[in-house]
């Protein structure tokens, strides 16, 4: 089945969430399944070991429900403390504790010994840590509040997250949690140095900052139903901030999905079609990212594979191979950055969860709008963007207005020197400030929708908090309206506004407008967002025109500039907000203008087959591709 299937490697199951053995364990404190009949880790290495190939260990970590039940001491005490229950609301009401204490005795008394176990007695390559940052939480055991005391001075930590120091608490537990992390990873390098070792999410659009936990690659599994927008990040989100980890990174695709959420026995799990894993597969592929499938035989309790599952898998696995050499190696022809913020994140955090309570959608929305709109996007943390951001002609500040200041210095130099900036949010003003955004305060309003003019008309934007200003010396880009007619009945205030700062400029949109598009995805307002950013970006070097549903990622591998697209067009989905896409219908033209002194040696197109057609006049290159089924990509030598 591996041979046909075509893998690179293999990871198998060998402990989940319920903290169950798939081997018999001998370290003491194991939870070895009573009808466990055969060591599945032996046959899984026996298949490796004829093939050659690598294989990994999928490990459940923080999250342990049999650990729990054997050690209640190792648990994580929750603030009326009591053990904490399964992440996300699952078995509610647990009598045990089933998150581990990153300072309990789970990680010396178990999860290593077993690590180690493993290494020894199969040579496995690798650990893929499951059940980790999304599962974890602050914990008020004597260990975790006396180190919080030690680290902070403050005499105990908070209890509700509308206290002042709760973001220091939350901190407190993100430090403590990679701290946890850091010492698995040393274990295993110590024990046998080249044993790879991932935590789930780890370092992802989740966890922004620098990556300084020592793991080997970074790694999630996406959304079951909707990889490419669904979860936190999705894979247009992932793929353009992994790309700037300076690591090894891949997504795991689910091979099969279900309808209506997990669990529901209506909508038991299927298998996806090929072509709907071919178009989550292109997102990573444009970026450099490796991929992973994740496939779990429904029913079968027995380890077996299932021949036409694993043929269709096969079928990725080939779409895959036929664009590793061109995509792998490649690096990022700088266009517009969006910064995600690391600082705002952990400065502005309500919630316990690691990874599920922190706002990223402000983050999100500016990257739908901007690739809706077809702009080369790169995402990056401060820590990823302070080194380059002479390098892009454009950045976006969606909200983030807790950004460090370093980070704020560093933005308006780059203005001054000839940058374009997008700053939107009404709080935004106090942080950039009136003179560098070139408008007077005004006054807050709260809670309203305004119409805002975009294309041939004007739509409503909700926003939590306006910012009604007024220019001084900014450029108003269209008015606020009370009502849909765009000639009457308009305020006083500015919609947008474009600055003019030293050799660059700065635009500014007070509201929460990228908050309002992840939300609602109007069409107007990615229009009026695109408005706004071609009124400060100008004519950018390569500019793309596609049907919406294309996105583009820029590219460039030694002589080549690589321009990608894939196609996220949907056909007729199963079931329209939850199901799979059977068959993805072709799109096209795609028409591609770049600035281009000389001609070219050569335009060709990579993968579907497409010829396309290109002309050169004056300094501009012409290329149009008439047709785009799933993921194309224009090589310009």
């Amino acid at each position: 089945m591996l041979r046909l299937m075509g893998a690179d490697f293999v990871q198998t199951d060998c402990k989940g969430h319920d903290g169950y053995t798939s081997w018999f364990s001998k370290v003491p404190s194991a939870s070895v399944p009573p009808m466990l009949k055969k060591d599945a880790m032996k046959q899984w290495r026996e298949a490796t070991r004829q093939l050659g190939l690598p294989l990994h260990c999928h490990y459940s970590g923080i999250w342990d429900k049999a650990a729990g039940a054997k050690h209640p001491e190792w648990c994580v005490v929750t603030a009326n403390g009591k053990p904490a229950g399964a992440p996300l609301g699952q078995n509610a009401g647990a009598p045990t504790g089933e998150k581990m204490c990153p300072r309990g005795g789970y990680l010396e008394g178990l999860m290593i010994p077993q690590m180690k176990e493993l290494i020894d007695r199969y040579g496995v390559d690798g650990f893929w840590v499951d059940g980790d940052l999304w599962a974890a939480e602050p914990c008020y055991c004597p260990r975790c509040k006396a180190a919080y005391t030690k680290a902070t001075g403050r005499k105990k930590p908070p209890v509700r997250e509308s206290d002042p120091d709760w973001q220091l608490w939350w901190n407190f537990a993100r430090e403590s949690f990679e701290q946890f992390v850091t010492r698995y990873c040393d274990a295993v390098h110590a024990h046998k140095p080249g044993v790879l070792v991932c935590s789930n999410w780890l370092q992802t659009f989740a966890h922004p900052g620098e990556p300084k936990v020592p793991t080997d690659w970074i790694s999630g599994d996406n959304s079951w139903v909707n990889g490419l927008d669904g979860g936190i990040g999705g894979s247009r989100c992932e793929a353009r901030f992994l790309s700037t980890r300076s690591k090894h990174w891949d997504i795991m695709l689910w091979n099969f999905y279900c309808s209506h959420g997990m669990g529901k026995s209506e909508s038991p799990w299927t298998p996806k079609p090929p072509q709907m894993l071919m178009q989550e597969a292109a997102v990573l592929l444009s970026f450099g990212g490796s991929v992973q499938l994740y496939e779990a035989s429904t029913g079968l309790r027995d380890g077996r594979l299932v021949e036409n599952r694993i043929r269709r898998m096969a079928e990725v696995g080939r779409f895959v191979k036929k664009r590793r050499t061109l995509c792998q190696g490649s690096e990022s022809i700088p266009q517009i950055a969006v910064l995600h913020s690391e600082t705002h994140l952990r400065s502005t955090v309500r919630g316990k969860n690691l990874m599920w309570d922190s706002d990223f959608l402000p983050v999100k929305g500016a990257i739908f709008a901007l690739l809706e709109n077809h702009y080369g996007v790169d995402v990056l943390d401060e820590w990823a963007l302070l080194p380059r951001l002479a390098e892009f002609p454009v950045v976006v500040v969606p909200e983030r207005h807790a950004l460090s200041e370093e980070m704020l210095k560093a933005l308006k130099e780059y203005v001054h020197g000839g940058g374009k900036l997008l700053v939107t949010g009404a709080e935004s003003f106090e942080r950039f400030g009136s003179a560098f955004l070139g408008v007077s305060a005004g006054m807050l309003e709260s809670g309203v929708a305004y119409y805002v003019p975009a294309a041939d008309s004007a739509t409503q934007l909700f926003s939590k908090t306006w910012r009604l200003v007024k220019p001084t010396t900014a450029k108003s880009l269209g008015s606020l309206g009370r009502t849909a007619l765009t000639d009457a009945e308009m305020l006083a205030h500015p919609a947008a506004t474009l600055n003019r700062v030293g050799r660059g400029a700065v635009a500014y949109i007070p509201a929460d407008v990228c908050r309002d598009f992840e939300h609602n995805r109007y069409p107007l307002i990615r229009a009026f967002i695109g408005e706004v950013t071609r009124a400060l970006a100008g004519k950018l070097p390569i500019r793309v025109q596609a049907p919406l549903c294309v996105d583009v990622a820029l590219r460039r591998k030694g002589d080549r500039s690589i321009i990608h697209f894939v196609n996220r067009a949907s056909g007729i989905p199963n079931q329209p907000n939850n199901g799979a896409i059977d068959e993805i219908p072709k799109v096209g033209p795609i028409i591609i203008t770049v600035n281009a002194i000389k001609p070219p040696v050569s335009v060709t197109a990579a993968w579907e087959g497409s010829k396309p057609k290109w002309t050169h006049k004056g300094q501009t290159l012409t290329v149009t591709l008439d047709s785009l089924h799933i993921h194309e990509a224009i090589l310009i030598r």
